[in-house]
């Protein structure tokens, strides 16, 4: 399993400084570019551009047990230039990071489940993001969309738009991601 200390150790590896912010069971995670100016070298950046990613969603503890991932977005036009490229190496990494800061929150909280849905914009990218969370070790549930107004609207209101169901068990998530995560913390 990871700890928040890989987390932070992964994360600083690249650059960056995850930051998490609770209202009740609603959760937003950021991963802040850190710091090069002279005296400030370290510290989270405070400007927009700043921030490199962030994760949303909220934590229903038992008796419903489930980590509920709402959004994730990763904003690669805000890595700049070559040097913090090849720092920051893959930004699909950090999704890892930013998701498995949720999934270790969520198993703190006692959950057993993690659930999202890879929204489908209708666009090529749609299918390419179910194969990534398939890799990372999500299982699908259903297509939302397809299956008439009457039986998508739960999903449909949950989520707000068409797209896979995913479930995930998060301790086998954290498992795997953990893995990840110690390689990043040990990279150069």
């Amino acid at each position: 399993m990871v700890t928040r200390d890989e987390i932070a150790t992964a994360a600083k590896k690249r650059g960056l400084a995850v930051e998490t912010s609770t209202s009740g069971p609603f959760f937003k995670i950021t991963a802040r570019r850190l710091s090069t100016r002279a005296g400030e070298e370290g510290q989270p950046g405070t400007e927009e551009t700043d921030i490199i990613g962030e994760h949303d969603g909220f934590i229903a503890p038992p008796p419903f047990g489930i980590l509920h991932m709402d959004s994730m977005r990763i904003y690669n036009s805000r890595v700049r230039g070559d040097d913090e490229k090849a720092k920051m190496r893959s930004t699909f990494g950090l999704s890892i990071l930013l998701g498995a800061t949720s999934s270790l929150m969520a198993h703190e909280a006692g959950c057993r489940k993690v659930e999202l849905l890879s929204i489908d914009d209708g666009n090529e990218y749609a299918p390419k993001l179910v194969k990534y969370y398939r890799r990372l070790g999500f299982k699908v549930v259903k297509e939302v969309g397809d299956n008439g107004f009457f039986e998508d609207l739960p999903h449909l209101l949950v989520w707000g738009g068409v797209g896979t169901r995913m479930d995930g068990s998060l301790q086998q998530l954290l498992s795997k991601w953990g893995g990840i995560v110690r390689k990043q913390a040990a990279a150069q």
